[in-house]
């Protein structure tokens, strides 16, 4: 029997991490309102505030990652106030049309998920003073006549708090552990310039740590906001106002950082993905090592070694999808009515039932079956682009829009080193190989991600960028220096990657 929750004029089902288990859901970071790639980052950095040119592009770039999210997830869980804080989210709802009648659907059918953290209603009382609310009416309008589903940690009110401050407490004990993050790693995912810029990041990341754990020992909350105030934001600034000070010793870094652990533990506390947006730090910057999985209380990763990764990469060809990665198209045209009708098309039913089983089974020998892996994934994923770009053409009334060359890249993480393996039509897989096995030295064993990607070649193939990727793989490396080496030295005989980097959103979660 499902439970109702009335609150005034709104009625919802409350949904706790447990009604997902089985589906395909994921947080969007993009949706964050203070999420700016690296990129814009560095604009707002240089001119200490958000310019209009800037915010334009924020809003193209968070509107296409949201779309993307709920084309990649069976749901999405959204933070309630982005959903009428977010002009890329309530822009869809706020007239009458098509758009605001796919929302409602994707909302009643639990699509898209609000999260409310200690709030009884997906809607508030009266409109927060504090922050911009130009969707507001739109939303209460929305969710008085939409019967909705909302994810809380538990709807048990003492329980929920205790959960809630344990939310807070991991992301405390994150800031207070910036102290032992390494230099190289830094060096890689915060595409930093060479040791000695990791090094004086890592010197800052330090010195945040230090501070939060002088916080922490006088019993005062690490949130944040508070971060953002010492050590991103100008001095007496609102945060809401996103005036980052340049000035402040490797504020981008330490904002990227924080940003980062603020999404992914979230998605870790409802036990979904967190899909990280393009040139954005991915998940591996957090340097989550194996000892600190298991302090959360997760199960013992499967172990693997180099000869297994080696005929992992041998196996993979993606020959049968040959001719789908010769003209890949863009999504950068869908609507949310696009996005409704093709999440109700047989291809992207097939793609998700295929991305679900792999991600379910969960291993190296399903990742590399031709059938039901990487490459059925790959196939299944492009099909429903196809299907996307007919829809969005035959809506907008023009002829098929511009297409690029396609690839599939498969990542290998392994403490500090990645491993990039990318195919292209017509090409044999050619490598690349980021990081030193230097960080591996002395460790036992070390955490392995596995991810898989779909991306385009741009401008005559001299850079490549990846539409979307997801990490499949979650292992335990034992010996990691040892078998790394060997890894690398079957690498040195094989075709060298000429394409510059892409970094792609990518969809990772910290799974049992």
């Amino acid at each position: 029997m499902t439970v109702t929750i009335d609150d005034g004029n709104v009625s919802f089902t409350p949904a706790e991490a447990a009604d997902l288990r089985g589906a395909i859901t994921a947080v969007p970071q993009a949706l964050d309102n203070q999420w700016f790639d690296r990129e814009l980052l560095a604009g707002v950095l240089q001119s200490g505030e958000v310019t209009k040119a800037i915010a334009e592009k924020r809003a193209r770039r968070s509107r296409r990652e949201y779309l993307r999210a709920l084309l990649a997830a069976e749901k999405i869980v959204v933070n309630r106030a982005y959903l009428y804080n977010n002009p890329e989210v309530y822009r869809d709802y706020q007239r009458e049309g098509p758009d605001r009648e796919a929302f409602r659907h994707l909302l009643r059918d639990g699509v898209i998920m609000p999260w409310l953290l200690g709030e009884p209603s997906p809607v508030p009382a009266q409109a927060p003073e504090f922050e911009t609310v130009d969707g507001f009416e739109a939303w209460r309008e929305m969710a008085e006549t939409t019967r909705m589903s909302c994810l809380r940690l538990s709807w048990d009110e003492a329980e929920n708090a205790a959960m809630s401050r344990d939310l807070g407490r991991e992301f405390g004990a994150f800031v207070n552990n910036l102290t032992q993050l390494e230099p190289d790693a830094l060096q890689r995912d915060l595409a930093l310039t060479d040791e000695e810029h990791a090094r004086s990041v890592l010197a800052r990341l330090r010195e945040v740590g230090r501070w939060a754990h002088d916080e922490l020992d006088a019993d005062r909350t690490v949130t944040r906001q508070r971060l953002y105030e010492r050590f991103v934001v100008a001095d007496g600034t609102n945060v809401t106002d996103c005036r980052y000070d340049g000035a402040k010793p490797h504020a981008a870094e330490v904002k990227q950082l924080l940003d980062l652990k603020y999404a992914t533990n979230l998605a870790d506390a409802v036990d979904v993905f967190c899909i990280t947006p393009g040139d954005s730090p991915r998940r591996t910057a957090l340097q989550e090592s194996l000892a600190a999985r298991r302090g959360r209380g997760r199960a013992e990763l499967p172990s693997t070694d180099a000869d297994q990764l080696i005929t992992l990469l041998r196996n993979l060809a993606f020959q049968d999808i040959q001719g789908l990665l010769e003209a890949v198209p863009t999504l950068d045209h869908l609507s949310l009515s696009d996005v409704h009708a093709v999440r109700l098309e047989n291809e992207w039913a097939d793609y998700r039932d295929i991305f679900a089983g792999l991600v379910q089974r969960r291993s190296v020998e399903a990742f590399a079956d031709q059938d039901s892996g990487a490459q059925a994934v790959t196939g299944a994923y492009l099909s429903m682009l196809e299907r996307a770009e007919e829809i969005s053409t035959r809506r907008r009334g023009v002829e098929r829009v511009e297409r690029f060359a396609g690839l599939t890249e498969i990542g290998i993480d392994i403490g500090a080193i990645t491993i990039n393996a990318v195919f292209l039509r017509g090409h044999a897989p050619a490598f690349e190989v980021v990081g030193d096995t230097i960080g591996l030295a002395g460790a036992r064993s070390a955490r392995v991600a596995v991810r898989w990607g779909v991306g385009r070649i741009l401008g005559r193939r001299s850079r490549r960028r990846l539409d979307t990727t997801a990490q499949i793989l979650d292992l335990r490396l034992d010996d990691p220096k040892r078998e790394a080496r060997k890894l690398l030295d079957y690498l040195t005989d094989q075709t060298r990657l000429d394409t510059e980097p892409g970094n792609g959103p990518d969809m990772t979660d910290d799974s049992e």
